[in-house]
């Protein structure tokens, strides 16, 4: 069992964790009222169309986001006092990058499309680039919270952000806009988070002054890096659409029915993205003390936990791929249950991948976790243009997780190599074993309806706990942990 991190930090990595994954649990579930709501307001075809265009400029923001907050919340943990500082510089940096990354997908736009055999998605993709321009600066504001450990105020910004696109996507699709109403929806939401995060930052006062040469340097190798992760995270959904069919209308309903299951495996990593934000800036700081021993507490705390919940959600969604999809979308899109098989494993892969680049981003190596991605980004497009023509969607999902699980191998060598920590051992066996479980049990009964369905679920749910607490993977610890978290 890895050592316990020292109180202070336990209750503040606790108290964040709690915030952060509160606003990505609502992130989660305003996500689900989208999907759940467009496929009923929409054609297959349409909802095909947005889902492309979505998933195309979700790899652009999240590139801005994640880049641009991390190179922020690096350089605030390391001295919180230059925070202002370290804001106003980034924010002068975010117009000359925000506007290349938002002018550069709007000129893009008809190559993309031409790519996709699709001109329709043109004037979408254009659209879509006001959604870019929003994140770039919003993403700074995140990262100035988050390095001053500000998990509250970074979670509340969340869930508004979350509220606002479920609304105005809703709300315009519903009035009879369609695709470009989704995507308009989606870009007021941006917009309204950003004002919202500028007016809770506030001016502040800067007591140094900071290199953009410094802040860059950094940035350049994150936003490389986030690049490629999306690229990893959309690649199989692109190639569903450019490879599954000569059919434009054919090809964007596979992507819609593949994308139905994308979105459900993609759960079993969100629910542990509040992890990452809360340890990149502990991670960040504890090896710029070169405090080594806490590093490895870090790691092997944050990769147990992450495993725990992750390897859970995968198990049940790959088990139960029929009846998950049939709770949540109309009856075409079982054609995505094949799929949803294997994806849901590999969405696990792609977790594990996102905890450990983001630990040896934090440590200061950037191009480490550039050239994870790289790897994983061209095992993954090579196996699913080898895998979708010959075996279609569930091609698509069992060369994603072949792909995930050669980068996650890569990130957990380097790990042991630098640090000497990982997840024990024990605890990975004690978890494998219950996972197991839960699968086999899993096949033994299909319910016929979809309250039993959710029913048989979270009774599945409760028994994996039920096995790690008699395993003794959990108990006390986690107890006296708790405890620690809620102390005032």
């Amino acid at each position: 069992m890895p050592n316990a991190p020292p109180a202070d930090v336990a209750r503040v990595a606790g108290r964040g964790t709690i915030y952060i994954s509160a606003a990505k649990v609502w992130f989660i579930l305003s996500g689900l009222g989208i999907h759940l709501s467009l496929p009923r307001l929409m054609s297959e075809d349409q909802f095909g169309l947005y889902q492309v265009v979505i998933g195309i400029v979700s790899i652009i923001n999240a590139v801005v986001v994640t880049g641009t907050s991390q190179t922020v919340s690096k350089y605030i943990s390391q001295d919180e006092s230059r925070a202002d500082s370290v804001k106003a510089k980034a924010l002068k940096l975010q117009v000359a990058v925000g506007s290349i990354l938002a002018l550069g997908f709007f000129l893009l736009a008809p190559l993309i499309s031409s790519y996709l055999n699709d001109a329709r998605l043109t004037n979408y993709l254009r659209l879509a680039a006001l959604i870019t321009l929003s994140y770039s600066f919003y993403a700074v504001f995140t990262g100035y919270f988050n390095g001053q450990k500000k998990f509250l105020t970074q979670a509340a910004l969340d869930a508004t952000y979350s509220t606002l696109k479920l609304a105005c996507i809703v709300l315009l699709v519903w009035a009879g806009f369609g695709v470009a109403g989704g995507i308009t929806g989606f870009a007021l939401a941006a917009a309204g988070a950003l004002g919202l995060s500028a007016m809770l930052a506030g001016r502040g006062a800067r007591t140094s002054e900071v290199r953009a040469k410094e802040l860059f340097a950094f940035q350049f190798y994150l936003l490389a890096f986030t690049l490629v992760l999306n690229l990893l995270q959309k690649v199989d959904l692109i190639l569903v659409k450019a490879l599954s069919s000569p059919d434009a209308v054919v090809a964007s309903a596979n992507a819609g029915f593949y994308g139905a299951a994308i979105n459900v495996a993609n759960i079993t990593y969100q629910v542990i993205i509040s992890v990452t934000f809360v340890i990149f800036p502990l991670v960040s700081q504890a090896t710029f003390a070169n405090d080594r021993k806490l590093t490895q507490t870090y790691i092997a705390n944050t990769m147990r936990y992450t495993l725990m919940i992750m390897a859970l959600l995968a198990t049940v969604f790959s088990a139960n791929a029929a009846s998950v999809l049939h709770v949540i979308y109309p009856d075409p899109y079982q054609a995505g249950s094949g799929a949803l098989g294997w994806v849901a494993f590999g969405m696990l892969g792609f977790g594990l991948i996102y905890v450990l680049t983001t630990i040896i981003s934090a440590s200061g190596r950037p191009t480490i976790s550039l050239i994870i991605g790289g790897v994983t980004l061209a095992a993954s497009a090579a196996l699913n243009a080898l895998l979708i023509p010959r075996a279609g969607l569930a091609g698509a999902g069992l060369a994603t997780m072949l792909a995930m699980f050669i980068g996650a191998s890569i990130g957990i060598g380097y790990l042991l190599n630098r640090f000497g920590a990982l997840i024990p051992l024990l605890s990975l066996a004690r978890i494998m074993v219950c996972s197991a479980i839960i699968y086999g049990l899993s096949l033994a009964y299909t319910p016929s309806s979809k309250g039993l369905v959710v029913v048989k679920l979270a009774a599945l749910c409760l028994l994996y706990l039920i096995g790690l607490i008699a395993s003794r993977e959990v108990g006390g610890n986690e107890l006296r942990l708790v405890q620690r978290v809620m102390k005032k």
